[in-house]
C-alpha cells in the first residue's frame, strides 16, 4: 500500500507541477479547493496533502495555515530544483532563465575548479578521469555522454572540499541537466571540441594548476553560452 501511494503521490507531484509551469493555475492566484484539486486529478486528500507540500518545498505553491492555496509568482519559484527546471524548460525555450543558469554556471565553476586543482585528491582525480572516459566512450549516446558530462562535474565540485559546494553540487548538476539540450550540438566537430575542453580541465586539476583550471572552466561555460545563444536565436527565428 505504501509503495503505491508513493508512486500516486510521484505522479501527481509531476502533473500538478507541469500544469503550474504551463500556466494552467497562474502565478499568483488562489488554487481550487483541497476538494477540487482531488477531484480534478482523481486522488485522495491524504496524496493531494502530500503533494501540495511537496510542491510547497518547491516554492510553487504557498500553502500557508487558514489562508487557501495560492501559486507563488514565478520569480519565488525554486529554480535550484531539479524538478522545477524540468517541468519549466520541458514547456519551450526560456531565455531569461537559461542566460540565468549560464551566469550562475559562470560565476561558480571557474572559482570551484581552482579549488579542485589545489585540493583534489588521488581518490578525486580517479572519479574524474572514470566520468571523462565515459564522456569519450560514448560521444553517439547523448544520455550517457551527458550523464557522464555531469557526473565530472560534479566530481570538480566534491573535489573542491568546501563543504558548501559540496552541499550544492546536486543544485549544480541540476543547472547543467537542464540546460544540457540547449548547449548540446549532435555534430562531430562539436563533440570533439566538448572532448577537449573537458580534458584540458582535467589535465589542470590533475597537475594542480588553479590558473589554468580557472581559465579552462570560465572559456568552457563562454563556448556552452555561445551555443546557448545560436540555439535559442535558432528557435525565436523558427
Amino acid at each position: 500500500m505504501t509503495s503505491i501511494r508513493i508512486k500516486k503521490t510521484d505522479k501527481l507531484a509531476q502533473a500538478f507541477g507541469q500544469d503550474l509551469a504551463r500556466g494552467v493555475f497562474k502565478p499568483g492566484t488562489a488554487l481550487p479547493t483541497e476538494a477540487e484539486l482531488c477531484e480534478r486529478y482523481g486522488v485522495s486528500r491524504n496524496v493531494m496533502r502530500e503533494v501540495i507540500q511537496t510542491l510547497s518545498a518547491k516554492r510553487l505553491i504557498d500553502a500557508q495555515p487558514y489562508r487557501g492555496l495560492y501559486v507563488m509568482p514565478r520569480d519565488q519559484w525554486n529554480y535550484l530544483d531539479a524538478d522545477v527546471l524540468e517541468w519549466v524548460l520541458e514547456n519551450g525555450n526560456d531565455p531569461t532563465l537559461i542566460y540565468s543558469l549560464l551566469e550562475v554556471r559562470s560565476a561558480l565553476e571557474p572559482l570551484i575548479s581552482r579549488w579542485a586543482a589545489q585540493r583534489a585528491t588521488a581518490s578525486d582525480l580517479a572519479v574524474m578521469e572514470e566520468a571523462l572516459n565515459a564522456m569519450k566512450a560514448n560521444t553517439e549516446n547523448r544520455t550517457v555522454f551527458m550523464e557522464a558530462d555531469i557526473r565530472l562535474h560534479r566530481a570538480i565540485a566534491l573535489a573542491s572540499h568546501n563543504v558548501v559546494i559540496q552541499q550544492l553540487s546536486d543544485a549544480i548538476s541540476a543547472l547543467q541537466r537542464a540546460i544540457f539540450d540547449h548547449t548540446y550540438l549532435d555534430e562531430e566537430k562539436h563533440l570533439v571540441i566538448t572532448i577537449k575542453e573537458h580534458s584540458d580541465l582535467f589535465d589542470a586539476i590533475r597537475l594542480k594548476d588553479p590558473v589554468e583550471a580557472e581559465t579552462q572552466s570560465l572559456d568552457m561555460i563562454e563556448r556552452t553560452a555561445s551555443r546557448a545563444r545560436v540555439k535559442l536565436d535558432s528557435a525565436e527565428s523558427v
